[in-house]
């Protein structure tokens, strides 16, 4: 799992925004209302969000409705619930483009939910500070201040969710999941697939690329875990060869018809043990060099594509998009002849052992 906090520069701004706006808002307003670190805070984190996300207008009309309670209704905990709906609805309209707007669907019920939960949380802080024994001897001035500054700085808060965002990389997953008993060699690769698509996922922006990178990587570890869980049990090779070699001196010197019997049926399936063999391993030899050929095209498209401005700077930059979607189809092709790769399957064993003269073209098809 990733937790990234991106777009840092509009979070400084918001914040900068509120903390200094909600400060000098509420010095300004000292003088001519008792509600100034209120009304202060509200306009500071109104001030900040417009600083840092845009939709001006409709932040400062969010927050002079949220004011609006405050001088129409009695001090209580309703009163303070009513002024952070309003200025809720300010702060979770996104201003980045005119069709995101955070307020519409499920989403933009819980960002306005999250923005109004934390106008209450500042506006209590707001009054713990007014209220606080140690500011008891402050001038009115300096506790305004200091109440309305603590509003703009908690109602930061409410801006957290448009920069954190939480990725389940499947990648991981896979990895974490990847048997023990993996052959040395497929292990090699799959690490090599791994650091593909750590560097991948960080320096590749465009999402299709970085998809590609992330469905190559994980075909490449579900066909190495599928790889482990053949299992060749049994007699070796060298075993087997006694052993035939064994019973056919035992058939040429039996004499009679049942034992002969018996001995032959028991070398044709040491035969078919030992064909079973030579197919599981011929599939063996076959999966690495694909995979060999999977995570070599991998890289080669990681670096045409981390790589994508200096081939626009070299030629133009439709001949680098070309270049890379013939990267890109190699990387699917080679994936897709990764997968149809077959490991001790049940139907081709046993064409390989009960029909080797048939199952021996159809398998050159992989």
């Amino acid at each position: 799992m990733d937790i990234r906090f991106g777009d840092h520069a509009s979070f400084h701004k918001a914040t900068a925004g509120m903390v200094a706006g909600s400060a000098v808002a509420g010095l300004a307003l000292t003088p001519i209302t008792p509600l100034a670190p209120f009304i202060g805070g509200l306009a500071g984190m109104a001030i900040g969000a417009a600083w840092g996300y845009g939709r001006s207008a409709w932040r400062f009309v969010a927050a002079a409705t949220a004011a609006v309670p405050l001088f129409a209704m009695p001090p209580s905990w309703t009163t303070i619930a009513v002024v952070a709906a309003a200025m809720g609805l300010g702060l979770a309209v996104d201003g980045r483009t005119a069709n995101s707007d955070a307020t519409s669907g499920w989403r933009g019920g819980l960002g306005v939910g999250l923005a109004a939960a934390t106008t209450m949380l500042a506006m209590w802080c707001a009054l713990r500070i007014l209220g606080a024994r140690e500011t008891m001897m402050w001038p009115a001035l300096a506790k305004n201040v200091a109440a309305a500054g603590a509003m703009g700085m908690v109602g930061i808060l409410a801006m957290l969710p448009r920069h954190i965002k939480v990725q389940l990389d499947p990648v991981q997953a896979a990895i974490r999941n990847l048997p023990a008993n993996l052959d040395p060699e497929v292990k090699g690769l799959c690490d090599r697939a791994c650091a593909i698509w750590t560097t991948s996922k960080e320096r590749i922006a465009d999402d299709a690329g970085r998809n590609l990178v992330r469905d190559a990587v994980l075909k490449t570890l579900e066909v190495a875990t599928k790889s482990s869980e053949v299992k060749v049990t049994g007699a070796g090779d060298v075993e087997l060869k006694n052993r035939m070699e064994e019973l056919d001196r035992r058939i040429a010197a039996a004499t009679d018809d049942e034992v002969k019997t018996q001995y032959t049926s028991a070398r044709a399936a040491l035969e078919d043990q030992r064909r079973y063999r030579e197919h599981i391993a011929k599939g063996r030899e076959r999966l690495v060099a694909r995979m060999h050929n999977h995570v070599a095209a991998l890289e080669k498209f990681q670096l045409a594509a981390t790589g994508l401005e200096a081939a626009r700077a070299a030629t133009t930059g439709a001949n680098a998009m070309k270049q890379l979607e013939e990267l890109s189809q190699d990387v699917a092709a080679s994936g897709e002849a990764l997968a149809e790769i077959e490991i001790g399957d049940a139907p081709a064993v046993a064409a390989a052992v009960t029909k080797p003269e048939e199952a021996a073209p159809a398998s050159t098809s992989n």
